[in-house]
C-alpha cells in the first residue's frame, strides 16, 4: 500500500528536460577581457604619447636620463629619455619625450635651455635647482613650422613668452660696459633690457639688440636718441659741476637710456628691429651733426698739438663745423712743411639779412657768400679750448687788416685762409724778442770789450786834454781875477772845481768807472736770462697761461 502511494506520487512529478553541454567555457572570457583591456590601455597610452625630440647642448651638466624633466612655467611637459655624445664629439644629444598636449609648442622658433643656479652681474637665478636639480625649460614659438630637432641655448634668453613690446637694433663703436641683460631706461624708469650683444662681421662696430616693453615702446620714433648710461656722467662747464646717472644698477653693470623730442604716438612710428645709433653719452646725443657740411682745407705752419679729429670749428663761440682729417704735407717747390687740416663747414648755420641775395639759400650761393665774408677779413686760426687738457679748436673771425685771399673753387677741396693763433702770435713775438735780445747782447759784448781793452788809453788822452784845458783856464782865471768883477772870479772858481771833479771822475780807478763795469756785467747777465726765458717760452708756450712746471 505504501509502495503504491509512493509510486503514484512519483508519477505526478514533472519530467526533466536535458540540454546538451556548451563547447565554450566561461573560463575563456577572463583572458579575452584582459586582452581587450590591454588593447584599450595600449591604445590610450599610444594616443596620449607625445612626440620625441632631440636637443643638442655643449655639455650635459646637471642632466640625467630618466629623471631630468622639461618644464614650461614650472609645469612638466616632457622628460629626458637618453643622453649621448654626438658623432663629432663636440656636443651632446639629448633625446626627450614630450606629452601630447605640448605638440603645438614644437615649432622652428622654439628655444630650449638648461635651468641651473646662475650668478651674474644682473642677479642670481635658478637657485631652486640647488635642491630639486636642473631641468630643461622651453620658450615655445607659437608661430612657425613644426620641428623636432633643436639647438639648445647655453645662456637663458632675456625675454621669454609673448610679452607685448618691440625690439630695436642699436649700433655703436664704443660698447663700454654694456652687456647682455643690462637695463634700458626712459627718464630713469626701467622699461626694457638688452637681449644680445655681438660684434659685426666687418669688425668695425657692435650691434646691440634691445627689447622695450609696452606701453613704453610707443614713445620710440624717428626723433629718438639712445645713449650709453653706464657709470657716472661728470661734466664741468660754466654752470658748475654736473653729475648725472640713471641708477645704482647702471653704475655697477651698465645701462642704456633713450629719449624722444617728439612724443606723438601717431606720426613717425617704427616697426620691429628698427636701427638706431647708440651715442657715448646724453650730451653726444644732443649734438648737432656737423660732419655733413661743406668740405674745406686749412694749411697751418704752426704746431697743431692738441687738435684732434672731431674738434669743433667755431665762429665767435658758435659751432659751425668740425675737423674731419689732419695730415702732414711737404711742399717740395717751396721747401716747407704744411699741416693741411680738412674740416666740415656747416654753412647753413650762417644766415644773411638784407641785400639783394639775402633770401637765397646759402648752399646755393656759397661761392658768392663765402667770398664776401673772406673779403671782409674772415680767417681761421688755432685757439686753446681747454687750459687743463690743452685741447685746441679752430676759430673763425674777421681780421680786416689781413692780406687779400682768393679761393680756388676748381681744387678738389677749396682752401680757407688762416692766420697764426694766439700761441702762434706769441711764438712770432718771442722770435722777434730773441732777435732783439741777440742784437743787444752783441752790442753789450762789444761795449764791454771796448771798455775793458781801450778805456785806459782813451782816458789818458782825455785827461791830457782836460789838463791842457785846465792850464788855459788857470791862465784865463789869473787874467780875469785882475780885470773882471769879483763875482766873475767866484764863478770861475766853481767851474774850476767842477772840472777837477770831472777829472777825478774819469780816472780809471774812479767809483763811476767801477760802477759802470758792474752795470755792464749785470746787463750781460740780464740779457742771458732774457734769452733763456725766451727759449723756454718758445718750447713751452703754454707756460704763459699755466706757469712753469715744477721740477
Amino acid at each position: 500500500m505504501g509502495e503504491a502511494v509512493q509510486n503514484e506520487q512519483l508519477n505526478h512529478l514533472p519530467e526533466s528536460k536535458m540540454k546538451p553541454r556548451s563547447k565554450i567555457s566561461i573560463v575563456w572570457l577572463v583572458p579575452l577581457v584582459a586582452i581587450i583591456i590591454g588593447l584599450w590601455l595600449g591604445y590610450k597610452a599610444w594616443s596620449e604619447m607625445g612626440s620625441e625630440i632631440m636637443i643638442t647642448f655643449l655639455t650635459a651638466e646637471g642632466l640625467e636620463a630618466g629623471k631630468t624633466k622639461i618644464k614650461y612655467k614650472d609645469v612638466e611637459i616632457g622628460k629626458v629619455k637618453k643622453i649621448q655624445v654626438s658623432r663629432d664629439s663636440k656636443e651632446v644629444v639629448v633625446t626627450a619625450e614630450m606629452i601630447k598636449d605640448a605638440e603645438h609648442f614644437l615649432t622652428e622658433n622654439s628655444r630650449f635651455w638648461v635651468v641651473r643656479a646662475r650668478i651674474s652681474a644682473s642677479g642670481a637665478t635658478g637657485l631652486g635647482t640647488l635642491l630639486s636639480g636642473a631641468y630643461i625649460s622651453i620658450d615655445p614659438g607659437l608661430k612657425g613650422k613644426s620641428a623636432y630637432q633643436f639647438s639648445g641655448l647655453e645662456i637663458p634668453p632675456v625675454i621669454t613668452g609673448n610679452i607685448p613690446g618691440r625690439r630695436f637694433v642699436l649700433q655703436t663703436k664704443y660698447l663700454g660696459s654694456i652687456d647682455k641683460d643690462v637695463p634700458v631706461y626712459y627718464r630713469k624708469f626701467k622699461v626694457g633690457r638688452v637681449e644680445d650683444v655681438a660684434i659685426d662681421e666687418d669688425g668695425q662696430s657692435v650691434t646691440i639688440n634691445v627689447f622695450i616693453s609696452a606701453p613704453y615702446d610707443q614713445w620710440i620714433n624717428t626723433s629718438t636718441n639712445f645713449w650709453n648710461a653706464s657709470g657716472i656722467d661728470f661734466s664741468l662747464n660754466a654752470s658748475g659741476v654736473n653729475v648725472n646717472t640713471e641708477s645704482l644698477v647702471s653704475i655697477l653693470i651698465g645701462g642704456i637710456a633713450f629719449d624722444s623730442s617728439e612724443l606723438s604716438t601717431q606720426d613717425n612710428e617704427l616697426e620691429n628691429n628698427a636701427k638706431f645709433e647708440l651715442y657715448k653719452s646724453q650730451a653726444d646725443s644732443l649734438k648737432v651733426d656737423h660732419s655733413k657740411g661743406n668740405k674745406f682745407v686749412i694749411h697751418f705752419s704752426e704746431s697743431v698739438r692738441g687738435l684732434t679729429v672731431g674738434a669743433p670749428v667755431e665762429f665767435r663761440g658758435i659751432q659751425v663745423g668740425e675737423v674731419s682729417d689732419i695730415q702732414l704735407l711737404f711742399d717740395e717747390v717751396n721747401q716747407i712743411i704744411n699741416i693741411p687740416v680738412t674740416l666740415s663747414f656747416n654753412t647753413s648755420r650762417i644766415a644773411f639779412k638784407g641785400g639783394e641775395r639775402a633770401q637765397d639759400e646759402f648752399s646755393d650761393n656759397r661761392h658768392y657768400q663765402l667770398e664776401k665774408l673772406i673779403k671782409r677779413g674772415l680767417r681761421a686760426q688755432l685757439e686753446t679750448g681747454n687750459l687743463l687738457t690743452g685741447q685746441m679748436y679752430i676759430a673763425l673771425d674777421f681780421f680786416p687788416e689781413t692780406a687779400p685771399f682768393v679761393i680756388d673753387w676748381n681744387s678738389d677741396i677749396p682752401e680757407l685762409p688762416s692766420i697764426p693763433g694766439t700761441i702762434g702770435r706769441v711764438k712770432n713775438n718771442i722770435s722777434s724778442i730773441l732777435q732783439k735780445v741777440d742784437a743787444m747782447m752783441t752790442q753789450a759784448e762789444e761795449l764791454s770789450y771796448k771798455l775793458n781793452q781801450n778805456m785806459e788809453p782813451e782816458l789818458s788822452a782825455t785827461l791830457q786834454q782836460v789838463n791842457a784845458m785846465m792850464l788855459q783856464i788857470k791862465e784865463l782865471s789869473y787874467k780875469l781875477n785882475h780885470k773882471l768883477e769879483p763875482e766873475l772870479t767866484g764863478t770861475i772858481k766853481q767851474a774850476e772845481s767842477t772840472l777837477v771833479t770831472i777829472q777825478d771822475t774819469l780816472k780809471s780807478d774812479s767809483v763811476l768807472q767801477q760802477d759802470l763795469h758792474i752795470a755792464l756785467r749785470e746787463f750781460t747777465k740780464a740779457a742771458r736770462s732774457i734769452r733763456s726765458l725766451a727759449d723756454y717760452v718758445e718750447k713751452h708756450p703754454e707756460s704763459l697761461l699755466k706757469g712753469k712746471k715744477g721740477r
